[in-house]
């Protein structure tokens, strides 16, 4: 084998290794259920369809830029989790080859062309996601290896060029494609090894540029020069998502808040009587007592848990009527935007208001205010999810 398919060989067998040792990062994973809900899909795993356009050279005995041809592709494919996925690609167009060498004359470079299609299967992995925390990355660098045939025809120019006895080329092509100066067809490998620079802008569409150099058998250009052909393809890229999943769910430890404690009644004691004269007992002091209790929510939740706290917060509305009860809606930082943050404290805050009502408080006795993202009462962001009822004397 020579040194050339050595190198794809061993490419491809490490990108299978990896392939192979990968894992879907987000099984189980509470940030990347957050990921994923704050998108509302799964960014993996997911189908594509990719289509691509470009250029294509080979590199010979003749100057790669005067063997420059268009070239078109289209994938089918799958990526299995963030890391790992494969495609069936399809290259075709058309190739170059020359000769600026001749036995009996001076004519200078003298090009042909034919035709080719190429069949691969490549492994795809994404080196971005394979060391990034995070799974939906705006610009992903991918790396791609594959095996695959490669048909070759239409070789009419060079039939041409080498029954010219005005020129006869200094380079081998006796039984390159077939038996004697016939040009027929050529069915020959394919080895791949390619970078994609992928970006991700849009949840269905991809664009990017991919740059492969595909290892040939030594006929693919219709000369003999005892080493493999080599064509790089440079090509944008388009690429269409589909089949993407329903985002997971993490749910949080429930939060179990104790009860409120009733407080204990103050027993003012009796004066002793006088001899002659009886006091009137003096008035029964009532301490009054502040309140505060905190709802907490799991992500986008608005359902109140505890009831109790609701009971609570009208017996004391009931107890001390004059007084005000305020109820502050919030919202995590860690999750959403500030607009759907800013929607789901005021869902918070109606419902917990509108449970009051139903408690017999009146709605002149309630203050509501719901503060989204904008402000963070505490230091841990999943707490910040909550409504906190107080009441001031």
């Amino acid at each position: 084998m020579s040194i050339s398919k050595t190198i794809i060989v061993s490419a491809f067998m490490t990108l299978f290794c990896l392939s192979a040792q990968a894992q879907d990062k987000c099984c189980g994973d509470k940030e990347c259920c957050e990921e994923a809900q704050a998108l509302g899909y799964k960014p993996y795993p997911y189908g594509f369809i990719q289509v691509q356009g470009g250029v294509g050279t080979t590199f010979t005995d003749v100057n790669f830029t005067d063997l420059l041809s268009p070239t078109a592709s289209v994938g089918f494919g799958a990526w299995f989790n963030s890391a790992v996925g494969a495609r069936l690609h399809f290259n075709a167009w058309e190739s170059k080859g020359g000769f600026n060498k001749w036995v009996n004359s001076n004519a200078g470079l003298q090009t042909y062309k034919y035709n080719y299609a190429t069949a691969d299967f490549d492994l795809m992995l994404n080196l971005t996601n394979f060391f990034s925390k995070k799974r939906n990355n705006f610009f992903n660098l991918i790396l791609v290896g594959g095996v695959g045939m490669n048909y070759a025809w239409n070789n009419d120019d060079l039939q041409a060029i080498v029954t010219n006895p005005n020129m006869v080329p200094a380079n081998s092509t006796i039984n390159a494609w077939g038996e004697g100066t016939t040009r027929e067809t050529l069915l020959n490998h394919n080895l791949r090894a390619g970078l994609l620079f992928d970006f991700n802008v849009a949840k269905h569409w991809n664009i990017g540029l991919e740059v492969d150099a595909n290892s040939l058998d030594d006929r693919f250009n219709s000369k003999y020069l005892d080493s493999d052909d080599w064509m790089v393809t440079a090509q944008l890229s388009l690429t269409y998502k589909f089949g993407f999943k329903k985002p997971c769910k993490h749910e949080p430890a429930p939060v179990v808040v104790a009860p409120v404690p009733e407080p204990a009644p103050v027993v003012v004691p009796e004066p002793e009587p006088e001899p002659v004269v009886v006091p009137e007992p003096e008035p029964v002091k009532v301490v009054e007592e502040p309140y505060r209790d905190v709802l907490f929510y799991v992500i986008r939740g608005s359902e109140i848990d505890p009831q109790a706290i609701i009971n609570a917060a009208a017996a004391w509305c009931k107890k001390y009527p004059s007084k005000t009860l305020e109820v502050s809606g919030y919202a995590d930082k860690g999750t959403g935007n500030a607009q759907l943050n800013k929607m789901y404290s005021e869902q918070r805050v109606n419902n917990v208001v509108e449970s009051l009502k139903k408690a017999g408080v009146p709605a002149s006795q309630i203050k509501a205010q719901a503060f989204g993202d904008s402000v963070q009462p505490f230091a841990e962001n999943d707490k910040n999810r909550c409504v906190i009822l107080e009441g001031k004397l």
